[in-house]
């Protein structure tokens, strides 16, 4: 019997070998005394490498269309792109089954754009001088694990070499960890904040009642794009919007409101049935009063924690109804749109500060003339957080996905 040939995994590291080369040189032996293969990939720009590189920075600034000799900022975007399409390629190759990177300001940011170019589940550990900062921008909807260094890369000493070798672990632990039976179900994306969590529930027990698989995705700016992502990489099979909040919060630059210009038009683009809820559509999430726009002053406000919550108003629903419809309307696939009558989010039904349903039919009117025809829209004697309306989008849903299955 042939011998079965065990093949090496391979591990990724990217750092700029000019300051870090000492830290990356221990990360690369401690990944091969693990039993792994090390590509180390070098994107420093300044001073000579202290240690060789397999992918030299030359090589870098070639695939991203420069070289060397560029002046910053443009050396700095050479070396993004080029690393960035240098990690993928390895990827697509096979030749890639993990990445770990450390850097300060510059080197977080080169090398976590290219770990966004990744797939969701390739581990990705980013050990960072500045991951105690806003780092929205490093992240952005990748699933990149962020270890913040806590003291800078200055050469090697009993903190660093412990920090470096918890994130060599941390990193193969990832790589090594058994992944669970498949459910073979298909996965339908809908969409949360915590004023419509109560209807998520509902919809994930009845979603799989009906044989699909629920991912949730916080309406939080970042969530709704990373669904947008999901959508595109063909991983979603279905969508419900149930959370289209952050379209008002990106208008007055609430919480929530750090979303892509492709939201809400993915589905449509891969024909991906899709029902759409307004969930949130009725307030403004704001950080602090003390600095409301203009437009915001003046109407009711309910204090949910650290975070305000104020009431949009007639004009708002015209606009939401206007964006909102423009992109429905762009749809190459089955769309439907469910209304709750009795209020849009937890502070938004009877009884409660921000209560108005007669400014949310201006939402409702306003769409209906502005959706193309083909596109339904159902209203429902609900709240958006009752068994009742979750019973009909879901309904509403499966109706379309049975429509969509090849026979």
């Amino acid at each position: 019997m042939p011998q079965e040939v065990k093949i090496m995994k391979r591990i990724v590291i990217v750092g700029t070998l000019d300051t870090k080369g000492v830290e990356v040189r221990f990360i690369k032996e401690l990944v091969e005394n693990y039993g792994y293969k090390a590509i180390v990939i070098d994107v420093g720009m300044k001073n000579p490498p202290l240690i060789q590189a397999d992918i030299k920075r030359e090589e870098v600034a070639a695939v991203g269309g420069g070289n060397l000799n560029l002046e910053f900022p443009k050396l700095i975007e050479a070396m993004r792109k080029g690393v960035s399409k240098v990690v993928r390629r390895l990827y697509e190759k096979g030749e890639l089954d993990g990445m770990l990177a450390i850097g300060g300001g510059m080197g977080t940011f080169i090398a976590s754009k290219a770990m966004q170019t990744l797939p969701f589940g390739i581990p990705k550990l980013m050990v960072s001088t500045v991951a105690s900062r806003d780092v929205s921008e490093y992240i952005g909807t990748s699933d990149i694990t962020l270890m913040h260094s806590v003291i800078d890369f200055a050469g090697l000493n009993d903190v660093s070499k412990k920090l470096l070798s918890n994130a060599v672990g941390a990193l193969i632990g990832m790589i090594e960890s058994k992944h669970v039976s498949p459910l073979n179900k298909p996965f339908i994306g809908v969409t949360v904040f915590g004023y419509t969590t109560t209807s998520a529930f509902f919809i994930k027990e009845l979603l799989e009642a009906k044989g699909y698989q629920m991912l949730a995705f916080h309406a939080n700016g970042t969530g709704g794009s990373s669904l947008e992502e999901f959508i595109s990489s063909g991983i979603i099979k279905g969508v419900i919007d149930l959370t289209t909040h952050e379209f008002i919060d990106n208008l007055y630059g609430g919480f929530c409101g750090n979303i892509k210009p492709n939201r809400l038009e993915e589905a449509g683009k891969k024909a991906v049935p899709i029902v759409v809820s307004p969930g949130g559509l009725d307030c403004v999430v704001m950080q602090s009063v003390e600095r409301l726009p203009s437009k915001l002053k003046g109407r009711k406000i309910h204090q949910q924690d650290f975070r305000y919550v104020i009431r949009t108003n007639k004009e708002d629903m015209k606009y939401l109804a206007r964006v909102i419809a423009f992109k429905l309307n762009k749809a190459r696939g089955p769309v439907k749109v469910v209304i709750p009558l009795y209020g849009w989010s937890e502070v938004d039904r009877e009884g409660k500060e921000l209560y108005d349903p007669r400014t949310n039919m201006v939402f409702v009117k306003t769409l209906k003339k502005l959706l193309k025809p083909g596109i339904p829209v159902i209203e429902v004697e609900a709240h958006i957080n009752d068994k009742k309306f979750a019973k009909a989008v879901v309904n509403s849903l499966n109706d379309m996905m049975k429509k969509a299955r090849p026979r």
